[in-house]
């Protein structure tokens, strides 16, 4: 879990920023960095600040399971392409391709995340139906619109989790199906885009997209209401304990 979902959780139990501050002995200003994302807390930062809170910070080290990580070497011999190829299957992948469609259409404003991210960079759990999640900015979203409509994409509702605590927009892009979501789940939007490389797809009827790290898939799956989001914790975890997957080496190359 990320430290501002931590921080989010500490909201919960009604302190303010400038109690918590108080409590710790730090400066208001701080906890409102270590809240938005600005600034990180160390690790005894946010043990002193959930003691404070009256609660206690349980940190637990989850082992991947060793055969996804298997399964993940097979994987990473495949291109980007080819993984989502494989595990959806031809009808699937078909409309998978449409909705990859739409998300290059959004450019640098729009980062994959969900399921289908974490399958291209080798996660071997089926992405769903090949639905495909793409994670803006609230002050971008607009434009987001104006650049799906331009790709002949089409509105179809919206989706809320459960307590209503997010919501993404759903468009059908062809026989595909595309959400934007403006919120990340322990994470800000930015700390995410900022952070993801984009990477090439298949050249003649994709060509690249934007897909967060491996590192960030998991921080928002964890926290996530979306239950999908939280099932494709496995495989996540498996890739970063593969020993092949490298998030400097995924900035500075496309992952193709």
């Amino acid at each position: 879990m990320s430290s501002i979902a931590v921080m989010a959780q500490l909201q919960v139990l009604g302190l303010s920023d400038a109690e918590l501050a108080a409590r710790v002995g730090v400066a208001r200003e701080t906890i409102t960095r270590w809240r938005s994302g600005a600034q990180r807390p160390s690790l005894d930062a946010l043990e002193e600040l959930a003691a404070a809170a009256g609660a206690q910070l349980d940190v637990r080290v989850v082992e991947a399971d060793a055969e996804y990580i298997a399964l993940v070497g097979d994987q990473l011999d495949l291109t980007p392409t080819e993984r989502l190829q494989t595990l959806l299957g031809a009808e699937a992948w078909y409309r998978c391709r449409s909705a990859l469609s739409g998300a290059a259409a959004l450019g640098e404003i729009g980062v994959l995340v969900g399921p289908g991210a974490a399958a291209i960079w080798g996660s071997p759990q089926r992405p769903g139906n090949g639905r495909v999640d793409v994670l803006v900015a609230a002050e971008d979203l607009e434009a987001a619109f104006e650049r799906l409509w331009s790709a002949d994409a089409h509105p179809d509702g919206v989706d809320a989790s459960a307590g209503d605590v997010e919501r993404r927009e759903r468009w059908l892009v062809g026989d595909g199906e595309l959400t934007l979501r403006t919120t990340a789940s322990g994470m800000t939007v930015t700390e995410v885009r900022d952070r993801a490389p984009f990477v090439v797809m298949s050249r003649q009827d994709i060509g690249q997209v934007r897909v967060a790290l491996v590192e960030d898939l998991l921080d928002i799956a964890v926290s996530s209401p979306w239950s999908d989001d939280r099932a494709s914790l496995p495989g996540l975890r498996a890739v970063l304990a593969s020993g092949r997957y490298s998030s400097r080496e995924a900035r500075t190359r496309t992952a193709a």
